[in-house]
């Protein structure tokens, strides 16, 4: 299809700050190419461990098979499997190397076609799963928590292992959150609003906006972190979406503090 190249312009008024538009990652579940990326580092296992928490809003347009949300190989993941929510995590061994890992299942139903916010947290040994305002079964992982920097990249949408790609996921993904320490316990309130940074949280991607050719912000260097994640790339065909169904609430202005060109890519489908 035609892609669309938009500039979104924003004035600053009094606040410093800008309007952005409301936008997630299209997933096609096909294209082994298509994915958005962001680059191994500190700040995706060993700075945030242990405890740590991954989270995201996802959208899945199926729920059959493997179909991945977040991954990190050999380090940890969430994905939509077979229509529940589950999550993998690696533990260490006596010496602080990868020492295996397994999939732990929440018990939690995905909803498909409509918005759910997942979230996975590792507090050795215990692997615990949040899903729409519940808490799904815990399991837990005899070993010892991650002390190394495994070189794979952090990919949302697919997952790649001895050198073939898996688990294409089908649908949007939006607002995608890291943090040290654990977010959530027991049955919890929902996130109402888009993330906002704090001192725990190595990324935030709200995948609003483009800038440059393919990268999104990590809008967790605002929070105070002292080692926040790179930005991430949209690979591939990969692109946004324009939605208006999420269930969180933007925020009216974002952080800016100047004038502000946004620049994306939209292609000539229907609002999700």
């Amino acid at each position: 299809m035609k892609r669309l190249l938009f500039v979104a312009l924003a004035i600053t008024f009094l606040t410093g700050a800008y309007a952005a538009a409301q936008m997630a990652v299209f997933i096609d579940g096909a294209d082994f190419e298509s994915y958005v990326s962001v680059p191994a580092g500190p700040c995706l296992d060993k700075d945030i461990c242990c405890p740590f928490t991954i989270e995201a809003w996802f959208k899945p347009f199926d729920s059959q098979g493997e179909r991945m949300i977040l991954n990190k190989e050999d380090t940890w993941e969430t994905a939509n499997k077979d229509g529940l929510f589950q999550s993998a995590v690696a533990r260490a061994n006596d010496v602080g190397r990868n020492d295996g890992w397994t999939w732990h299942n929440s018990e939690l139903s995905v909803g498909v076609n409509v918005w759910n916010h997942g979230a996975m947290s590792w507090d050795p040994p215990k692997v615990q799963m949040y899903l729409n305002g519940k808490e799904g079964k815990i399991e837990e992982w005899g070993g010892k928590e991650l002390t190394w920097d495994h070189q794979d990249t952090f990919k949302m949408g697919r997952r790649e292992r001895g050198g073939a790609t898996h688990s294409i996921y089908f649908g949007l993904i939006d607002e995608v959150r890291i943090s040290k320490g654990q977010r959530y316990k027991g049955d919890y309130e929902v996130p109402k609003t888009e993330f906002v940074p704090d001192a725990d949280t190595t990324a935030i991607y709200h995948l609003n906006e483009v800038e440059g050719a393919a990268s999104i912000v990590n809008h967790a260097k605002e929070g105070g972190h002292g080692n926040p994640c790179p930005d991430a790339t949209l690979e591939g065909a990969v692109e946004l979406q324009e939605v208006d169904d999420q269930p969180f609430e933007p925020f009216a202005v974002q952080p800016g503090g100047k004038m502000t060109t946004t620049w994306g890519h939209v292609k000539d489908r229907p609002v999700y």
